[in-house]
């Protein structure tokens, strides 16, 4: 809950900045997720570069999974791809594979790894087979 109300209070004030300053007619957002839509792909940087400036002033900065796509390519907004189905492109075994090297290189502790593993295990059983019992 708390999440929520902050990013409305700290992200109002981009919603009104992109819509009234950049003139983004076609502009969605949900919590910290938004996405804009534009013909012009070079407005679009442009954009981006500001919002970057803008949430600058503000403490606050885009991750790193920020992009610019074309209409036609599958995109994932709010965990689902542009046909509302839940997006699988993530390769689930290699971002396991990942998160236990980091905890090899003691990067994060083992209950981060197990809560990772019981998340994507339950995510997608398919790609993670349960334990056989002996």
């Amino acid at each position: 809950m708390t999440s929520q109300l902050l990013a409305v209070f700290y992200l109002n004030d981009m919603d009104h900045y992109i819509k009234e300053t950049l003139k983004i007619q076609y502009y969605v957002r949900y919590q910290d997720d938004f996405l804009l839509f534009h013909p012009s792909k070079e407005y679009l940087k442009y954009c981006l570069h500001e919002i970057q400036n803008f949430l600058k002033k503000e403490k606050l900065e885009l991750n790193r999974k920020t992009r610019l796509y074309k209409d036609t390519n599958n995109f994932v907004f709010l965990g689902r791809n542009s046909k509302g189905k839940y997006a699988r492109y993530r390769n689930l075994k290699r971002k396991i594979k990942y998160r236990r090297k980091l905890y090899e290189n003691k990067e994060i502790e083992l209950h981060s790894l197990v809560s990772t593993y019981i998340s994507y295990k339950q995510l997608n059983k398919k790609f993670i087979p349960a334990r056989k019992e002996k």
